[in-house]
């Protein structure tokens, strides 16, 4: 008997992902995606935690990434299907299997970005469909264990366009009022990240620490979506929110230029891709660790986040790192051995960034590992 159930047991296991992407594929321009918001989750007891105790639950996670955080779509089709909008990019529907494989895998968190900005209307209210679905894959995360967190990703009216300030403003606040209304009695296994990279595009300052100005607006738009949050009523007035420098690059003048709103439940989040060359670039290095440089500039930028804020009782998130494939596996292995062993040194939680492409760890179809022995140096 005991070998019959144990059979039973791993053929569930093995078809469980393969029948709930059936499932999900099915749903595919039905009325069944975004229509119905799911019932709030049976929440844990909650705990009095300092924001420095919390994010180090956080731990090690990854990103669901170029899904609901897909835009620009309608130009192409106006009259696409939500559900043919989340595949816009290449990747099927996010789907319980692929949390659950998240979770079994040894990852505590799962961020999952958002672009709201083609599934807003003209005065900023989000769709009902889109912000239901938005519901429906938190409540996945959520049912698999996971810390979650979410954002706003690619959104054109983020652009910060100094002569627009007051209406970009204006749109944060609208927007982040509403989702946080929809999720005030969520409890803190829910985090919110107020921007994604704010910066200002198609310019020389895009991709560096700011200027003054662009750094100053960066803090107004920061405390901007903490006040909404905070008067949202429910939970959101103790929930655990995220706020970046610039861009949230690792330079110095965009760290130093970064004030922190009032409020002890707060977290700065950042992006780290370092080197740029070694991690976004598939046509440059393929090689990691011969040179000591490298380890040494990398171990720099977190030697900053701790001195401008770990050591001041300031807790630091990674939202996103990560290294494209280049048929590179080992030197990407040693280079997430390096990654991590810094995190883990000065304390700071982790989320890499998986596109479903040139970042892919998981594979969404079947929810097992393209890069097991990455996702190893990950969660070990």
């Amino acid at each position: 008997m005991t070998k019959k159930l144990l059979a039973l047991m791993i053929c569930f296991f093995m078809i469980t992902p393969l029948v709930s992407q059936a499932a999900e594929q099915s749903a595919v321009g039905s009325a069944s995606i975004g229509t119905t918001a799911k019932k709030t989750p049976a929440e844990k007891p909650a705990k009095t935690l300092t924001a420095a105790e919390f994010a180090a639950k956080l731990n090690c996670g990854i990103n669901l990434g170029n899904s609901l955080d897909v835009a620009h779509m309608l130009q192409y089709n106006p009259n696409m299907s939500l559900a043919e909008y989340e595949k816009g990019w290449g990747n099927p529907l996010i789907a319980q299997a692929q949390f659950t494989a998240i979770h079994n895998a040894g990852f505590q968190t799962g961020r999952i970005p958002v672009s709201w900005d083609e599934h807003l209307e003209a005065d900023g209210t989000i769709k009902a469909d889109f912000l239901n679905r938005v519901q429906e894959v938190v409540d996945m995360a959520l049912a698999s264990d996971l810390y979650v967190i979410i954002d706003t990703h690619h959104e054109d009216w983020l652009n910060l366009d100094l002569n627009k300030k007051a209406d970009i403003t204006k749109r944060l606040t609208v927007v982040w009022k509403q989702i946080a209304v929809r999720f005030q009695e969520y409890d803190e296994r829910l985090v919110f990240e107020g921007l994604n990279e704010p910066r200002l595009k198609n310019s020389s300052h895009e991709w560096t620490g700011g200027t003054a100005q662009l750094q100053a607006f960066v803090n107004e738009l920061n405390q901007t979506f903490v006040t909404t949050v905070r008067s949202a009523g429910g939970k959101n007035a103790q929930r655990f929110l995220m706020v970046c420098p610039y861009c949230h690059r690792v330079e110095e003048d965009a760290l130093a230029a970064l004030s922190l709103p009032e409020d002890d439940r707060l977290i700065v989040a950042v992006h780290l891709y370092q080197p740029s060359n070694f991690c976004l670039d598939i046509n440059s290095a393929k090689s990691w660790g011969a040179d000591k440089t490298e380890l040494q500039n990398l171990e720099q930028k977190f030697l900053l986040l701790q001195n401008y804020f770990v050591s001041k009782g300031i807790p630091v998130v990674i939202t996103e790192f990560g290294c494209v494939n280049k048929e590179n596996t080992q030197d990407r292995i040693r280079w997430t051995q390096d990654f991590v062993k810094y995190c883990r040194q000065f304390g700071m939680s982790y989320l890499w960034w998986d596109n479903g492409g040139d970042f892919q760890l998981l594979n969404r179809e079947n929810g097992t590992w393209v890069y097991p022995e990455i996702v190893q140096a990950l969660t070990k």
